[in-house]
């Protein structure tokens, strides 16, 4: 008999706010799929009062921050949870919580699923994350503790999986990598909708943006790019999602549509992504980018830096991918090339809407469904690869 699979994370599973949507949207689709059907609910404002004096302490431990890898987090964690789900297959997309040592002595199994190694992100990969360097010493060694005892850890993006391997010591044959869908559910009706007229001559060319961290996530040098494509006589304009930043207060050729809660108002995200005619996302570091596979799924190309996890969310067959630190010049020109290209603009479109239904929730649960069941992925989705190629 098959042990049952629970699906956990820092936070309540069945909530959408936990953790940007990822685990509920994972544990939605993998109940319609019968692959796991329990979900774990941590209730973080009952460990709200620790956070603070642990904080208030911090001075004695080099800075502030780190609670949620302490072991006094996650013993005031793991007693909330039931004991029978610890003896589940269990399927986190926390490296430290909940421990393997727990689950492993409950007799069940340990699993992740994540985006980033810890020792990734406190080295600057995926992103800064600064912390003190004893909590950080102390997180690392947890995590290398919880891997050696999982049994398979499952990355969202190549790079993750290479420091898995590197420089975190799991054996590569327990190491695999499955690209994560999008978090948008598009109408039973959907229809990609077209927009007559050349984009960037009859009419705007629109560069989309999403994402609160708006500098990190690039929308600076967007709209430098969009400013070079207007003094070359192009009709460019950035729309972005979310409120307007200080610095971009009245800026011409930048709109922003406010924002804009996909839990609530899921037609207006949608009819948001769906009007650019490029999902933008120049991250620095970035462990995936979810915001790409967003509007993959609306059906709409992409651009951006493929670097770290963004470079497995462009597609080459309708995505413009740039070497880290590629000139603002260089992006326009490429850019500028596409425009004036009737047929590339059709051919972008087109391979977009082809992508649509590989980067959804549903998909990869049928890839996790597979690897339990065979060992391994036959065919997984690889966005780093044109559709034709998606069988290398």
């Amino acid at each position: 008999m098959a042990r049952e699979k629970s699906v956990a994370a820092v936070g309540d599973v069945t909530d959408v706010n936990t953790w940007s949507g990822i685990p509920f949207h994972f544990w939605r689709a993998a109940q319609a799929a019968d692959f796991a059907v329990r979900a774990w609910r941590l209730d973080l404002s009952k460990i709200s009062w620790q956070r603070y004096v642990w904080n208030a302490l911090g001075v004695a431990r080099g800075g502030r921050g780190g609670f949620q890898y302490s072991d006094w987090f996650l013993n005031l964690a793991e007693r909330q949870i039931p004991a029978e789900l610890f003896a589940t297959e269990v399927i986190t997309f926390n490296q430290h919580f909940p421990r393997a040592e727990a689950v492993v002595r409950a007799g069940g199994r340990q699993n992740y699923y994540i985006d980033a190694p810890f020792l990734g992100l406190v080295t600057g990969r995926g992103l800064d994350l600064h912390l003190p360097k004893k909590v950080a010493d102390r997180a690392v060694a947890a995590e290398r503790q919880n891997f050696a005892a999982a049994d398979r850890i499952i990355t969202m993006a190549r790079w993750a999986a290479e420091v898995v391997v590197a420089e975190c010591g799991v054996p590569a044959e327990r190491v695999f990598t499955i690209l994560p869908g999008a978090n948008l559910e598009l109408p039973a009706d959907w229809d990609y909708p077209v927009r007559p007229g050349r984009p960037g001559i009859d009419r705007e060319f629109v560069l989309g943006f999403v994402g609160k961290d708006w500098r990190r996530k690039g929308l600076p040098l967007i709209t430098a790019v969009r400013d070079e494509l207007s003094r070359r006589g192009l009709k460019v304009t950035v729309h972005a999602a979310g409120r307007v930043p200080e610095d971009f207060e009245g800026r011409p050729g930048v709109v922003f549509a406010g924002f804009i809660d996909k839990r609530t108002d899921a037609a207006r995200f949608t009819e948001f992504l769906s009007g650019c005619d490029v999902g933008c996302l120049f991250s620095d570091h970035e462990a995936l980018g979810i915001s790409t596979l967003e509007f993959l799924r609306a059906g709409v190309p992409v651009a951006g830096f493929a670097h770290e996890g963004v470079a497995d969310t462009i597609p080459p067959d309708c995505g413009f991918r740039f070497e880290l630190g590629t000139a603002v010049a260089e992006i326009a020109d490429r850019l500028e090339a596409h425009m004036r290209d009737d047929g590339a603009v059709a051919a972008f479109r087109a391979a977009a809407r082809g992508w649509s239904p590989r980067v959804t929730w549903e998909r990869c649960v049928g890839e996790f469904a597979e690897l339990w069941s065979s060992g391994k992925v036959a065919s997984p989705v690889r966005a780093w690869l044109p559709l034709s190629g998606l069988s290398k």
